[in-house]
């Protein structure tokens, strides 16, 4: 039985001589990769990015694109906007009743007509019986006043044969008589007159010259006084409402401020503002010009805008160069407002929304904050004055010998080096920009005197890079 146990007892006896070496193997492995894992660490933290110089000299500048300012007047336009309306527009409506036995082909939607066209026709027949009986009535009047005359002159001899009482004078001579026969005469004239316009409101007459906006009756149909027939409008000219913000006001001369020295209007219209109008018809776009007329003096309670009023003449009448307007039309209007005196014009896409602007100085960038006189969709422009308080955060203005950077410096700090793409050879600016903002990498670094080659890219990309820093 002993003999079964001794190898069993043997091998554990290996196996405990074995365990200090499996430990001393596991301690070195676990030193050795602390070791490495130190290594690398301490070489991130310690080593230096090699950089690619380019050679000696100042550090490469930002390609922009520039332009010099010059001082000059510059005409204000408001913009705004407004629909083609006729001054006059009004119903044209039936005086008498009666059955309508003929409708011109010119009191048609659309059809234009002159001012005393018929454009529709009445049964006149009654009230051509009432002038008949009216002129009876006339003449039957007219014989009573001249009887009455012939009894007053005979009462008059008779009076002057044998004069009575003074009180009783008048009425012996007829004169109540004469007077009433007189006034009856004069009553069935009148009654004449009225059976003559009755008649003669049969035709119903353009009142002026225009265009049938809307057809209210028709052939046969009997219609009552005060009935509307159609609807019409002038084309003599047009009137716009325009709004305008209040603070644009200040760069329109409103109508209502021509006066002269004794504060009366003037009428010459040469005076009054410009409006320029634009619509689209046929899909073109055409003009038309217009004065500014008057200005309806209230503010609008919902808007807060002024509504000023231009007006166009004889819009309604095309021409080789221009189509007639339609009512309604839509149309966007540019009036005419002061002009200011030297001034800068700055492109609208080289100042910030916080009224920065930046200037290239001895090779710097530099930025400034403006105070704009003027903003439109084009340009932002402040004074050439010196004295009119346009002061930037350096305590310098704006004048004719700075550079204007064009260019979006958002991303550009104040001092950056830039050289204008107006004075140098493009490409090679293009070139330097493209170094700046794609440095070449570690694996690609060409011999000292290899040439770079970059690839082409546009003048857009380059003006809006950003150079990396040093």
């Amino acid at each position: 039985m002993s003999d079964v146990n001794s190898p069993k007892k043997s091998v554990e006896a290996l196996e405990v001589s074995n365990k200090p070496v499996v430990w001393g193997v596991h301690l070195i492995v676990t030193v050795i990769i602390f070791i490495v894992a130190f290594s690398i660490i301490a070489a991130m933290f310690t080593s230096k990015p090699s950089v690619r110089k380019w050679g000696g000299g100042p550090p490469a500048s930002v390609g922009v694109e520039t332009v010099k300012l010059t001082a000059s007047n510059y005409p204000v336009w408001i913009e705004s906007y407004g629909s083609a309306e006729p001054l006059t527009q009004t119903q044209l409506v039936a005086e008498v009743n009666g059955r309508v036995i003929e409708v011109a082909n010119n009191i048609r939607a659309g059809a234009s007509f002159k001012a005393g066209d018929v454009l529709l026709s009445i049964d006149p027949r009654d009230y051509r019986i009432e002038v008949d009986v009216a002129k009876s009535t006339v003449a039957d009047a007219w014989v009573k006043y001249k009887e009455e005359l012939a009894q007053a002159d005979v009462a008059e001899q008779d009076w002057n044969i044998q004069p009575g009482n003074d009180a009783g004078r008048d009425l012996a001579l007829r004169k109540p008589q004469v007077a009433a026969a007189l006034a009856s005469f004069d009553a069935s004239k009148a009654r004449l007159a009225k059976a003559k316009l009755n008649l003669e409101r049969t035709q119903v007459k353009a009142p002026f010259d225009g265009k049938i906006l809307k057809q209210m009756v028709d052939l046969g149909q009997v219609v009552n006084p005060s009935q509307t027939i159609a609807e019409i409008y002038s084309t003599d000219f047009i009137e716009v409402r325009l709004p305008v913000k209040a603070q644009d006001l200040a760069h329109i001369q409103l109508p209502d401020d021509y006066h002269t020295p004794g504060n009366t209007p003037i009428n010459n219209r040469e005076n009054l503002p410009i409006v320029l109008f634009e619509g689209e018809l046929g899909g073109k776009t055409y003009t038309w010009e217009g004065k500014l007329v008057r200005n309806e003096g209230a503010f609008d309670s919902s808007t807060r805008m002024l509504y000023v009023v231009a007006k166009l003449d004889n819009p309604f009448v095309s021409s080789e160069q221009l189509p007639a307007l339609r009512v309604g039309q839509f149309l966007r209007a540019k009036i005419e407002g002061t002009q200011l005196t030297n001034v800068y014009a700055i492109p609208r896409r080289a100042v910030s929304q916080s009224n920065m602007v930046a200037v290239a100085e001895e090779g710097v960038l530099q930025k400034r904050l403006i105070a704009p006189l003027w903003t439109d969709k084009d340009s932002v422009v402040i004074s050439a004055s010196p004295q009119a308080g346009t002061i930037n955060n350096y305590n310098k203005v704006l004048n004719s010998t700075d550079q204007l950077i064009l260019t979006p410096t958002a991303n550009l700090a104040a001092g950056t080096r830039v050289r204008s793409l107006n004075d140098v050879n493009a490409n090679e600016q293009l070139a330097t920009n493209k170094s700046l903002i794609f440095p070449v990498k570690k694996d690609t670094k060409p011999s000292d005197n290899s040439p770079v080659t970059l690839p082409a890219v546009n003048k857009a990309a380059a003006n809006s890079s950003t150079p990396t820093q040093n």
